[in-house]
């Protein structure tokens, strides 16, 4: 018995590998049929002092599998965007402004494909190497951790998933050059299903944005043309640069990379 226990590898604790994770992780926040949510969403480096910061309320329906829709719904800018199967689509003011999601929004990555075999999609889509997962503590909590760091020290692209609960915890990818992590905090249970109904956005370890859950419901029945992206694509003008009014520019310049957080909602 003693030869046995003292054989590498067999006092180690059991690590699973990204997709049996994964099929945990979905299993305890389940996919539920459709999700309505309204948020707000704070954005901070606002260049008004007396604020500092932008906050926008926000309106999400999630219609599994792997569909989304978010809406603008009050402030200075209006618009939407899609997501549909892994393709993308921004709309601001009338005109499809992006194709490619912007770094704030990656956050609901975790929350949009409930089903493994998406979310691995996803991860490795992503950038993270899901041939890779470890044990790591991360605040004073053990976490099994997707992704592997291409230098010792170094910041990496991964998911962080709290071992005992099976919720997510951190979803860290690189996006434009830059390094985006999402924290998800206070899972609450609907019905059957899981949410955080807080999530704070870092870019390059800053704090960017934060958004707060107002309420959800578990929702079905949601018009088919909400979600598809080739018929929105015909409905509205694609970006001309040479016209774009001042909040279309603001957006555009979120999209690209953020190089300058004051500059943004000017």
């Amino acid at each position: 018995m003693l030869f046995f226990i003292l054989m590498p590898g067999m006092g180690e604790a059991f690590v699973p590998q990204a997709p049996h994770l994964l099929l945990l992780v979905v299993e305890k926040i389940k996919q539920p049929v459709g999700i309505e949510a309204f948020q707000t969403k704070k954005i901070f480096n606002y260049q008004d002092k007396q604020e500092g910061y932008v906050e926008l309320k926000e309106k999400l329906i999630y219609v599994y599998p792997n569909r989304l829709r978010s809406a603008i719904i009050s402030g200075t800018i209006t618009g939407f965007s899609v997501e549909s199967d892994f393709k993308f689509l921004k709309v601001t003011d009338g005109v499809i402004v992006s194709q490619d999601k912007p770094p704030i929004d990656m956050y609901t990555d975790i929350l949009l494909y409930r089903d493994y075999k998406s979310l691995l999609n996803k991860l490795s889509l992503a950038g993270i190497d899901t041939t890779k997962v470890s044990l790591q503590r991360y605040n004073d909590i053990i976490c099994y951790v997707i992704g592997r760091s291409p230098a010792k020290g170094k910041p990496f692209a991964g998911l962080w998933i709290e071992k005992d609960t099976f919720l997510p915890m951190k979803y860290v990818v690189e996006k434009n050059g830059l390094m985006v992590e999402s924290l998800y905090l206070n899972w609450q249970r609907f019905s059957k299903t899981w949410y955080p109904m807080q999530v704070s956005i870092f870019l390059d370890n800053q704090l960017f944005a934060m958004v707060d859950m107002k309420s959800l419901d578990l929702k079905s029945g949601f018009s088919a043309s909400l979600f598809d992206i080739e018929h929105i694509e015909r409905l509205y003008p694609r970006n001309d640069p040479g016209s774009l009014h001042e909040n279309s520019k603001q957006v555009d310049e979120l999209d690209k990379g953020l190089e300058n957080f004051k500059k943004l909602y000017e």
